[in-house]
């Protein structure tokens, strides 16, 4: 059997990504003037050449940590991928079965609460008419409940493992469910106005089916899907646009002189351009001497039981201020990302947060390198970290407390489908007793004797 580097597809692996991402946005946005800024964006220009460049380097570090994993790893015979055996496929989808509900039950405590805090379905469908979104004035009604609602973000394991099952056969019953989670999510991106919601979602699977269509797809959509980055960013700007049009556009038509489309590019170059920005403002103004990290480890902070105790307010001295009230100080509350790639700068401090860096760039080489080899943990993993790679020139995506759910849950269905695997098969339920080698020969015809007697 020949032997190969288990390939994938470059634009979904963590160096293409972070390719594909951060150098077109970092020189972006480090080379307009601080009078665009505040014209387009209505903050200054914080961004230097000395901070873009560290940020570059903050880059730099998450693509060496995966690079080096991909440098290292071994040649594998080559296979069919993803190449779930028939006895994995059937426990992944009961599996993925439980993770369904578990996302149900999460929405409909969503659902209850959201009603019994006065939001009515005539004011949903007025918003969804009017199409008018900007103040969110479903907020208050739709705040989560700790531990509860909490399941609604199962629905990111569920819709990976629904990928990986659809790459493999089709199935009727796992296709509606995955419709209904989307459709759950599209609901709450909009009403909500939570856009990660759908995001966190889409980008998974896109991953799965793309590196299913690269691995075994016909030679001309597998030559074709090199090249998807081409024609998914003018996608993914429709799709931003058209969530602008009922988040942004409807305040601000009346008060500015562009077009739709010009307000969308501008819009997106924003988030991407004042996010680098907004990275520099922290790192000026945001460090405190005692200062405890948050951001980089905001899940374990964030977690039921550990915020409610207001453990970070104890521990860290002086308690430093949000990034909200920096902005409102240096900046543009309205264009919030605090920049994920000067985090764990912040955080940790220059070498301590480009070794974190590193280190997370290793963990995605590991999962990119559990992916592509068809091993059920990376399949299920890799997904959810590829839209931190994405998103990281915005926040980092995977610290937060929304990724812990899916995380467990992944980690729960692997080891349900790995473990079963391993267990050996039921014993007889009659006790047979261990003969010693040396009375072999008597016991083998005291057995044959008992059979003639039984005749």
């Amino acid at each position: 059997m020949s032997t190969t580097l288990p390939g994938g597809l470059w634009w979904v692996s963590p160096v293409g990504a972070l390719a594909l991402v951060v150098p077109t946005t970092l020189w972006y946005a480090a080379s307009l003037d601080d009078d665009t800024y505040r014209l387009l964006w209505r903050t200054p220009k914080v961004l230097t050449d000395q901070t873009a460049l560290l940020t570059a380097a903050a880059a730099l570090a998450l693509a060496v940590g995966a690079v080096v994993v991909r440098v290292a790893a071994r040649r594998r015979p080559v296979r069919p991928w993803p190449g779930l055996a028939p006895d994995q496929l059937a426990r992944l989808e009961r599996g993925a079965g439980v993770v369904f509900w578990l996302t149900a039950i999460g929405y409909a405590a969503f659902a209850v609460a959201a009603a019994a805090r006065g939001l009515s379905l005539q004011a949903l469908v007025q918003a969804f008419v009017a199409q008018d979104n900007y103040s969110s004035q479903f907020r208050e009604q739709l705040a989560p409940v700790p531990g509860v609602t909490t399941l609604t973000q199962c629905g990111l394991a569920y819709a990976v493992m629904a990928g990986v099952l659809l790459v493999h056969r089709w199935d009727a019953r796992t296709a509606r469910r995955l419709g209904v989670v989307v459709l759950l999510a599209l609901v709450r991106s909009f009403v909500n106005t939570e856009r990660l919601a759908l995001l966190e979602l889409a980008v998974p699977l896109v991953v799965v089916l793309a590196v299913a269509v690269r691995r075994s797809g016909p030679p001309a959509v597998r030559r074709a899907v090199v090249l998807a980055p081409v024609l998914l960013v003018p996608l993914v700007v429709a799709v931003f646009g058209a969530f602008e049009y009922s988040r942004s556009w409807q305040f601000f038509s009346e008060r500015t002189s562009q077009g739709f489309w010009g307000f969308v590019v501008a819009r997106i170059a924003g988030y991407y351009a004042t996010a680098y920005n907004n990275g520099a403002i922290r790192l000026d103004e945001g460090g405190y001497p005692g200062r405890l990290p948050y951001e980089s480890f905001q899940g374990a902070w964030d977690a039921p039981g550990v915020s409610s105790l207001g453990l970070y307010e104890q521990w860290s001295a002086p308690v430093p201020p949000s990034a909200q009230d920096l902005l409102e100080r240096f900046g543009n509350p309205e264009f919030n990302n605090p920049g994920g790639l000067t985090v764990p700068l912040l955080d940790l401090g220059v070498v301590g947060g480009l070794v974190y860096l590193a280190v997370a760039g290793v963990l995605l080489g590991l999962a990119y390198q559990a992916f592509v080899e068809g091993r059920l943990v990376g399949l299920l993993l890799y997904p959810i970290a590829a839209t931190g790679v994405f998103e990281i020139p915005r926040y980092v995506y995977w610290s937060q407390g929304r990724v812990l759910p899916a995380v467990l849950c992944v980690v729960a269905v692997t080891a349900y489908v790995t473990l079963s695997r391993t267990v050996p098969p039921p014993r007889s339920r009659a006790r047979r007793r261990a003969v010693p080698v040396h009375r072999a020969p008597l016991a083998l015809a005291q057995a044959r004797a008992a059979e003639r007697g039984r005749a």
